[in-house]
């Protein structure tokens, strides 16, 4: 017999991952402790999800969704390319590390302890480098795109650091100083070259 899948519960095992992945980490989290604070047993939470990964990505996506739309939004506002290229940074290397005291170290556990068979998709991934890319495109446009696509993968790749280093070094965040130089690093380099 087809178990239903119930909306209320997948939310409640949603909402238990996330309280536990805030309270010990994604690689100390068990899915037996999800399925206590959801009310569930262990069976039930992979009647609605495959693996503990795959919780975490559905809870990330939209996590991250919501802060990347803010983003653009935030770009739509300013005038210049040196604001828009500097509001990237610091969403990139400094919000988004720090937001939810530090959230996102919980993907990149998951990441450096996946294995082949929990079903790892580059889906996320790609999206978020395809908006980072299309953002960049708007204030770097005199680029190739795969100049841009460059720089959106050095902004991923960053941001991996950056979070690892925020939950590693106590909430110590990104520098002003840092972004405004990198910054104008890459300014630089979209300089029509005479």
């Amino acid at each position: 017999m087809v178990q239903v899948k119930k909306p209320e519960m997948k939310q409640a095992i949603l909402d238990a991952a996330y309280k536990c992945f805030m309270e010990y980490g994604y690689s100390s989290t068990k899915i037996p402790q999800i399925a206590k604070l959801a009310g569930s047993s262990p069976a039930n939470i992979y009647v609605y999800f495959p693996s503990k990964l795959e919780i975490l990505f559905t809870l990330y996506e939209g996590w991250l969704d919501e802060r990347m739309a803010k983003l653009e939004r935030a770009l739509n506002r300013l005038n210049t390319n040196e604001q828009k290229i500097q509001r990237i940074l610091t969403t990139m290397w400094r919000d988004l590390p720090a937001a939810d005291k530090g959230f996102s170290n919980n993907l990149i556990q998951a990441l450096s302890t996946a294995t082949s068979n929990e079903g790892y998709s580059p889906a996320l991934r790609l999206s978020v480098e395809n908006r980072l890319c299309q953002m960049l495109n708007n204030s770097l446009s005199n680029l190739a795109p795969e100049r841009i696509r460059a720089i959106a993968t050095l902004l991923l790749m960053a941001f991996d650091g950056h979070a690892i280093n925020f939950y590693l070094t106590k909430k110590k965040i990104t520098s002003t100083a840092d972004i405004d130089f990198f910054s104008k690093l890459i300014l630089s380099y979209a300089e029509p070259q005479n």
